[in-house]
């Protein structure tokens, strides 16, 4: 799986596995690196294929929404988590040029998808 912020692609895995792929539980995932001054995008599509529902959901942050990525103002605006049915897309907009430096989460809201690895953070500098 390839993910990708502001164009670049990024690693979406756990910070170190074995050549089985197991890790450490609690150990950090190589976090999505942003600079807390620029607007972030996430243009974000939902891949799964026998799930009928996905979501996004971040903590310490509320964003704008941009439902299919369409239209030129937000569908829904100031929401923490957006939910995507099969194949949909939109773009979530992101300002963290109030927050402090760190790592801030973000995760799929389905427990089971969560427990699955869709989990990660922004790192804010």
């Amino acid at each position: 799986e390839v993910y990708a912020a502001n164009t670049r692609a990024f690693a979406y895995g756990v910070g170190e596995t074995d050549g089985e792929g197991n890790w450490k539980a609690g150990e950090t995932k190589r976090p999505i690196q942003i600079d807390r001054n620029e607007l972030q995008r996430v243009y974000l599509a939902n891949a799964t294929e026998f799930d009928l529902i996905n979501s996004f959901h971040t903590h310490s942050q509320f964003f704008d929404y941009y439902d299919h990525g369409t239209t030129l103002t937000p569908t829904r605006r100031t929401v923490d988590t957006i939910m995507q049915c099969q194949a949909q897309r939109g773009i979530v907009e992101i300002d963290y040029s109030d927050h402090e430096p760190g790592l801030y989460m973000f995760h799929a809201h389905q427990s089971e998808f969560a427990e699955l690895g869709w989990m990660s953070f922004f790192e804010v500098v």
